[in-house]
């Protein structure tokens, strides 16, 4: 079976505080999920999270947290950046 050409995501960092998002990169190009943190833990000691929202950012996945940051902060507590390769284009969609 042939490989594929097509390489999404460079890099990641996962369930990040929203005082950690100033240190993103600027201009960085991805996905992001942000997630809510339950009461709840799990049998084995770990944070249970419920995904609230998906997005993408062409242009900064920064200032999109900061905006989410500004309007519904109560939504989220963490969130997962997802960098995409320079390869992805928005033709591809």
């Amino acid at each position: 079976m042939p490989e594929s050409d097509l390489r999404l995501i460079k890099r990641r960092i996962e369930f990040i505080t929203p005082s950690e998002v100033s240190d993103l990169p600027s201009r960085l190009r991805g996905i992001y999920v942000l997630y809510k943190k339950r009461r709840k833990v799990r049998p084995n000691g770990n944070p249970c999270f419920d995904v609230v929202y998906v997005g993408m950012a062409r242009n900064g996945v920064k200032g999109r947290l900061w905006e989410h940051l500004r309007k519904k902060k109560d939504l989220w507590s963490h969130c997962s950046v997802f960098e995409v390769w320079d390869n992805i284009s928005r033709g591809m969609g």
